[in-house]
């Protein structure tokens, strides 16, 4: 049995990923148990009071953001798997919360593949959390330099618990840590997991030295090197990086060390609420025409009937009245798709409406899953509408990131059946990891 903690602001993000591991514990017959947190100082509390395994950790939240909250919960326990959950562009934000405790990160809108990749090996790893032998080998091993290192760690990889042990350590145990550390250890995990799969006598040693980490994988000679490039290419922030038939060397600059965590006091249970009187600048909101006034109409008529029918998502809908959401989306993006400030938002819709023509048995059958995110995609499409062409909007765009979201989310869920193609050539569930 695994205990499982969300965190999220967002009800339908949490939604999203109680229904992901849902479906993926129950094809592979796994107990866990989840508990959801609205914001980072729910979430201490809850882990004040619970063991848990695995939690994931929105970043950008009210009360207590994900950064503090992964701060004071690595604290109260050294050894629970934090994964970061961001938006694309919160990069700055990804660095802050590796280097405070969290182990690895996804990017929202979550795609179901790449989520059932990793959490297949994150439950190996919390299988696998035992301590590390550490041996002294004082020959150079890396592809950089001939300098012989005194500090040095070599890591037998034999199987899934070895490889377990090499991401702990250098990802959990240590009091270092950054994103160019992280993904090191992400692609030579993948690289491992390879190797234990083609039964490989895999070696990892890492060399300290003052300014850099060297980490040097051996012994996956027979790999092809088709692979080795597909793992390379995925994790393409690693470019300091040396390669030969049966070596891969990569260059990492020392993590500074991680100031220590001040032990504090979690005191907010309540939901949070606004105070009354905060003062704000003033935002400058404009009515943008660059839409026809016979499509927007138009709009507002097709947008006026999607709306409708996605308040009756939940209740006993039937494959008509799916047919007809997707023909409204199909609608909407063809006008929306016609105008470049709206060209993104029509390029999601055509892409959610194609994917419920495909999946209609779906739709029906996770109806009532969905029916809160559906109405709040009404709602949020009407609102987009009055704001951008009646209301006014602090930029062109608003609102663009929030729709498009909640269209791939909603597709997730509906996609999230798909089988993923396997076979040597591609190994997906592998690399995406």
């Amino acid at each position: 049995m695994k205990k499982i903690l969300i965190v999220d602001d967002s009800s339908n993000n949490r939604m999203l990923v109680r229904a992901m591991l849902e479906h993926y514990t129950q094809e592979g017959a796994i107990e866990v148990t989840i508990m959801e947190a609205a914001n980072g100082a729910v979430a201490c509390t809850l882990v004040e009071n619970n063991r848990f395994d695995l939690i994931f950790m929105d970043i950008m939240m009210p009360v207590m953001d994900g950064v503090e909250a992964t701060r004071r919960i690595r604290q109260m326990d050294s050894k629970v798997m934090i994964i970061a959950v961001s938006a694309i562009d919160d990069a700055e934000k990804q660095k802050e919360i590796l280097t405070n405790g969290a182990e690895d990160y996804l990017s929202k809108p979550l795609d179901m593949n790449i989520f059932s990749a990793r959490l297949g090996n994150y439950f190996s790893l919390i299988d696998s959390r035992h301590g590390i032998q550490k041996r002294f080998n004082p020959s150079p091993a890396n592809l950089f330099t001939s300098e012989t290192f005194s500090r040095k760690l070599l890591f037998y990889i034999r199987n899934d618990d070895e490889l377990a042990e090499f991401w702990e350590y250098y990802l959990l145990d240590q009091e270092e840590g950054s994103e160019e550390l992280s993904d090191t250890v992400r692609t030579l995990y993948a690289l491992g997991s390879v190797g234990v799969k083609l039964k490989k006598d895999i070696q990892i040693i890492v060399e300290d030295a003052d300014e850099y980490l060297y980490m040097t994988m051996v012994g996956f000679g027979g790999i092809k090197a088709n692979i080795i490039k597909l793992i390379l290419i995925k994790n393409s922030d690693i470019t300091d990086y040396k390669l030969t038939e049966d070596k891969l060397s990569i260059r990492v600059l020392r993590p500074k060390k991680v100031a220590p965590i001040q032990k504090s006091i979690v005191e907010v249970e309540t939901p949070y609420l606004a105070p009354k009187e905060t003062l704000q600048p003033v935002e400058t909101l404009h009515v943008y025409d660059y839409m026809d006034e016979d499509d927007l109409d138009e709009l507002k008529g097709y947008v006026g009937k999607l709306n409708s029918l996605m308040l009756i998502v939940g209740g006993e809908i039937d494959a008509h009245e799916v047919e007809e959401i997707a023909y409204n989306l199909q609608q909407i993006s063809r006008i929306t798709t016609g105008y470049t400030d709206s060209y993104r938002i029509g390029q999601a819709l055509a892409s959610m409406g194609n994917s419920i023509v495909e999946h209609t048995d779906a739709f029906m059958e996770k109806s009532r899953a969905i029916a809160p995110m559906c109405a709040a995609f009404g709602r949020d499409l009407n609102s987009w509408i009055r704001l951008i062409f009646s209301e006014g909007a602090s930029f062109v765009n608003y609102m663009d990131d929030t729709i498009i979201t909640n269209a791939q989310m909603i597709e997730s869920i509906l996609t999230m059946d798909d089988n993923v193609e396997g076979g040597e050539e591609n190994l997906d569930d592998i690399f995406d990891f």
